[in-house]
């Protein structure tokens, strides 16, 4: 909720939280709440497979993206792998697809033998309209701070580190500097 020109909080369903700085960090949902604070955030939503797997070992200690798959391994005992959402085909589908990248990983692990599938989804991706994150406090709105980005994986520590050191210290990280809401506006 926002008074004049400045957040005061969240509404939520039961009650109302005060907040000085409101970070939102929402996904494919940032387009809809700044609309109801009377602002546009050029985000669209894109399908991505997901595909869930359990493992019995830790079989990825990082990220490994290459041009046969996307993958992480978030616990011991759970890994989780990325895909381009083609059609609802039966030979391109979420399904199928799903299914081909399993085996991959399957194939191409060190211990991959051992995966058991879990679950293929179709997840949105918030998608900037220049494909480049939106992240800063917003010029108009005071105390509103914006996050949304696709490479949900890789940049988050990177972004969050730089997010905390710009709301909490109350100083402009250059290295963000590319990446406000203003550029959509020149």
């Amino acid at each position: 909720m926002k008074e004049g020109s400045k957040v005061v909080g969240v509404q939520m369903s039961d009650r109302f939280i005060e907040a000085d700085v409101i970070v939102l960090a929402a996904g494919t949902a940032v387009p809809e709440l700044c609309r109801q604070l009377g602002i546009e955030v050029p985000v669209a939503p894109s399908p991505c497979i997901l595909i869930r797997m359990n493992s019995k070992e830790k079989l990825i200690h990082k990220l490994i993206s290459n041009q046969q798959f996307e993958a992480r391994q978030p616990t011991s005992d759970t890994l989780i792998a990325a895909e381009d959402y083609i059609d609802e085909s039966e030979e391109n589908g979420p399904e199928a697809v799903g299914k081909r990248a399993f085996e991959t990983l399957r194939h191409s692990l060190k211990g991959g033998e051992n995966l058991t599938l879990e679950s293929i989804r179709v997840g949105m991706r918030p998608i900037p309209e220049d494909g480049y994150p939106i992240v800063g406090f917003h010029d108009q709105i005071q105390g509103l701070y914006l996050a949304v980005m696709h490479a949900a994986i890789a940049l988050p520590p990177f972004v969050s580190r730089l997010a905390a050191k710009e709301i909490i210290e109350n100083v402009q990280m250059d290295d963000l500097n590319s990446w406000r809401l203003s550029r959509f506006s020149v």
